[in-house]
């Protein structure tokens, strides 16, 4: 695992499911951490500020890491969190970018309450969690920048066939059915 890798997962781990916000944030943040979370400021205080009563409130904290990628200096987590029992359940997607020695300089995220299951028949996370097929990351790269170009950014709508199977698609948002048709929503 890399140090890049390694350094988000911990600020996860070690930082909110074992409550060592300090301690942690200052291990594992650069020279700056710009923080892109509503309600969350910059820097090592922020990150204190807003976990403090987070930890204070939420004494059990079941945090799971499910998937993490890491593309040169950036990091994707997946992340499940059950709080006091379940009382509360969470996913989390986050995006962090790291310095030249991994440290985290910056995070996004974006947090949905979880589904155990979703009209497709699926939960918020299941699915594959191992990578394959790196030796197409290239053009798999390619392929989401056109499907973002194309459908997202509307250059060519009509295109959505050539970057989404009808047969294999799968669908793990709460509020969404497995299929194509469901693709006019993007339109």
């Amino acid at each position: 695992m890399s140090k890049r890798l390694e350094n988000t997962m911990n600020l996860y781990l070690e930082g909110i499911r074992d409550g060592n916000l300090r301690e942690t944030v200052t291990k594992y943040t650069g020279a700056r951490y710009t923080q892109h979370s509503t309600g969350v400021r910059d820097g090592i205080e922020g990150f204190v500020e807003f976990f403090e009563p987070f930890i204070a409130k939420n004494p059990k904290r079941d945090i799971q890491i499910v998937r993490g990628i890491e593309d040169g200096q950036y990091v994707f987590l997946h992340v499940y969190q059950s709080l006091n029992d379940g009382e509360a359940e969470w996913v989390t997607t986050d995006f962090f970018d790291t310095d030249e020695n991994g440290k985290i300089i910056e995070h996004w995220d974006v947090i949905s309450a979880y589904a155990a299951q979703t009209p497709s028949g699926h939960t918020s996370v299941d699915g594959p969690t191992e990578i394959s097929g790196l030796d197409k990351t290239e053009e798999n790269k390619q392929l989401v920048r056109d499907l973002i170009r194309d459908v997202l950014i509307g250059e060519a709508p009509e295109k959505i066939d050539d970057y989404i199977s009808s047969e294999e698609y799968i669908q793990h948002n709460a509020e969404v059915p497995v299929g194509l048709n469901t693709s006019n929503l993007w339109r």
